[in-house]
């Protein structure tokens, strides 16, 4: 039976951490660690953490230097090989260890596995991810990475699990990026590592939490990530029509938000024959236009209906 060494960046969740806790021990695969890094929280969160008695929990505290160098610093003290990442404010379902052993076991080059995953738009409405690729019944091998996250991501950070070994040949999370970390360090895992899907649901994304990263950062410190591999991308077809994608929505939001100089950058670096025809005719639209279809698309996602330029 494989053991996994479970990492949780801990900052400032103090309504979502007990849940996160309680979903990994109600796991119907009992082999594990958790380690817990509280990243300078200031509302409390580090003292419900505090309350559970499981000695197989372990929580380590630092001044704050953001989710990237929590990480890092938890899977630096892990003492299994396998490491599974989970977010403060993510769910897992009782299967979720037990399919990552499933795909490990049955896809065994894989040195990195991920599992599928559900995405809550709003308090009542869950979202089915949708990958750019044919998803088998059973754990598969994941020839091309990029190639099939070009609507959702293939892996998502919580559905997440990585030797030691490839994590730390790729580098590990890049502390220098503000927002973004977790597409960086999965791009290195598209360049460098054999990668394995499992087609199970067995999280739950929770898209608008409070203290959300991406939402507390600027828009230009996406730039970092989204720039980091360009020399790779020359090389990569792929990659460059993925890293386009991310650039099309990085410009989407820069548009709406009035930051033209933002947008005329992202503007110059993407090839846009990488778009869709939908994408192509939301990236040339107004500022207006665009502000007023995000309402539209809030208001569906209200009544349970879904639109996406991605697909």
């Amino acid at each position: 039976m494989i053991s996994f060494s479970i990492i949780i960046p801990l900052y400032n969740k103090v309504n979502y951490i007990q849940n996160c806790l309680k979903s990994i021990l109600q796991q119907t695969h009992q082999e594990f660690e958790i380690i817990i890094v509280n990243d300078g929280s200031t509302d409390g969160s580090e003292k419900i953490v505090e309350k559970f008695e499981d000695p197989r929990i372990r929580l380590l505290s630092q001044e704050n230097q953001g989710a990237s160098a929590a990480r890092n610093k938890g899977i630096a003290v892990s003492k299994y090989e396998w490491i599974a990442l989970l977010d403060a404010d993510d769910y897992w379902y009782p299967n979720h260890l037990d399919k990552l052993q499933n795909t490990i076991e049955a896809c065994s080059k894989a040195n990195v596995v991920c599992t599928n995953y559900e995405i809550l738009l709003d308090k009542t409405y869950l979202k089915q991810a949708s990958f750019s690729t044919e998803v088998k019944s059973k754990p598969m091998y994941i020839e091309n990475y990029f190639k099939a996250s070009l609507i959702d991501p293939l892996a998502w950070t919580s559905a997440l699990s990585f030797t030691t070994s490839i994590f730390n040949k790729v580098g590990g999370f890049d502390t220098q990026i503000k927002s973004g970390q977790d597409i960086d360090l999965i791009v290195k895992f598209g360049l460098k590592a054999k990668i394995a899907f499992n087609p199970k649901v067995t999280m739950r994304y929770h898209r608008t939490t409070e203290n959300n990263l991406s939402d507390m950062t600027g828009l230009r410190d996406k730039l970092a990530y989204i720039n980091k591999h360009t020399s790779e991308e020359k090389r990569n077809a792929w990659l460059k029509k993925y890293m386009d994608i991310n650039r099309f929505s990085l410009g989407i939001q820069a548009k709406m938000k009035g930051d033209n100089e933002l947008f005329k950058e992202l503007q110059h670096d993407i090839d846009l024959s990488n778009l869709n025809f939908k994408q192509k005719l939301l990236f040339n639209s107004s500022g207006f236009i665009l502000r007023t279809l995000k309402s539209f698309q809030q208001k569906l996602i209200q009544k349970k209906i879904y639109k996406s330029p991605f697909k």
